[in-house]
């Protein structure tokens, strides 16, 4: 005879990953795995009847709400597309990227005072900026057809920049350009496109209170979620990005679910 499964407490260690997969074929999303500050939120909104002096009789519950917030520990590009609506752009040999290059060229020893960039310009650079000793920009030198004093030159099948005449070596120099990468990634955030809803699951690691070393992992299942489009990210080393998922019932099912929290038994059957 099996023995009945009915866990009740257990300790939480941290939760392992959270994946999105679209609500119509189940394909992946994006999925996160470093998860930081988990917290479920759920409210209700509450109608009062009163009497003819303003005493309440009785309050009525009309509609429940549920909200899942979290911070991931890193910047995630997946996550970001998600919440802008758009899809993380992968470059490729054929689909290319469009990438800005900032670049710091320094003035060589010798006659031939020449520098090759680092990539194809998509345009010849009309401007470089000398570099002073705190990174700020001194002199602007314009491009011209030949490198004469104060001017530089562009050789574009040589890909290469030649100072000019009256620039001194180990000078630096910076210069801006685009090229077309086929090894980036991008994410695009615009005014028309916003997030799509899905089915999120989230697996959360935990071990039984009486036995520390039997593990237990809980699912937090979201049938009909939706990313909160509203973000605020911080660039920084110690910033995290945070996501909010809001939880919406499926109009057309009888029960209404918002979330299901799911604790099977880690015995194989």
């Amino acid at each position: 005879m099996n023995k009945t499964y009915d866990v009740n407490n257990f300790a939480i260690d941290h939760v392992l990953r959270g994946i999105m997969t679209s609500a119509s074929d189940g394909s992946l999303m994006w999925s996160i795995n470093q998860i930081s500050e988990p917290s479920l939120s759920v409210t209700t909104e509450s109608t009062e009847a009163v009497d003819a002096l303003g005493a309440r009789i009785i309050e009525f519950d009309r509609a429940k709400k549920a909200e899942f917030s979290a911070q991931n520990s890193l910047f995630d590009l997946s996550l970001y597309a998600a919440q802008q609506g758009s899809g993380k752009e992968v470059a490729t040999e054929t689909k290319k990227v469009t990438v800005p290059a900032f670049e710091t060229i320094v003035v060589p020893d010798g006659e031939t005072k020449s520098a090759k960039l680092a990539h194809k310009p998509n345009t010849a650079p009309t401007e470089i900026y000398y570099m002073k000793g705190d990174d700020t920009f001194g002199k602007v030198v314009k491009c011209g057809d030949a490198a004469a004093e104060g001017v530089f030159a562009y050789n574009e099948a040589a890909q290469e920049i030649t100072f000019h005449t009256d620039a001194a070596s180990g000078d630096q120099y910076f210069v801006q350009y685009e090229y077309e990468a086929k090894q980036a990634v991008a994410v695009t955030g615009d005014a028309i496109n916003f997030p799509k809803a899905g089915r999120f699951v989230m697996e959360v690691l935990g071990s039984d209170i009486c036995d520390p070393s039997t593990l237990i992992h809980a699912y937090v299942i979201f049938p009909n979620a939706k990313l909160d489009a509203n973000v605020d990210v911080s660039f920084t080393t110690d910033g995290k990005h945070p996501f909010k998922i809001k939880a919406n019932p499926d109009y057309c099912d009888r029960e209404k679910v918002l979330f299901k929290i799911i604790v099977p038994s880690e015995e194989t059957e």
